[in-house]
């Protein structure tokens, strides 16, 4: 009969190293970053602008969010483009 043996006993816990090591945040896209700074402006010219009012700023960050979502996918596409 073969038995395997018992698994190892995880590490001891202590200040110096974490137990379960958290995961590494991913860098924000160039996209993500063009379409916060862009959702900003629409915000500040919504506050300070009296002929900009908040349905209009709905409407500015529908349409920049549409187009954020399509400019990840033309990435994606690219990069599975790009490997065959």
């Amino acid at each position: 009969m073969s038995s395997t043996p018992p698994p190892p006993p995880p590490p001891a816990q202590s200040y110096e190293r974490q137990y379960y090591p958290m995961p590494s945040m991913p860098a924000p896209t160039g996209e993500l970053i063009v379409f916060l700074v862009a959702w900003l402006v629409a915000l500040v010219v919504t506050l300070a602008a009296d002929a900009v009012d908040w349905p209009a700023f709905l409407t500015a960050t529908i349409v920049l969010a549409a187009a954020y979502i399509i400019s990840r996918g033309i990435a994606k596409a690219g990069k599975v483009y790009e490997s065959r």
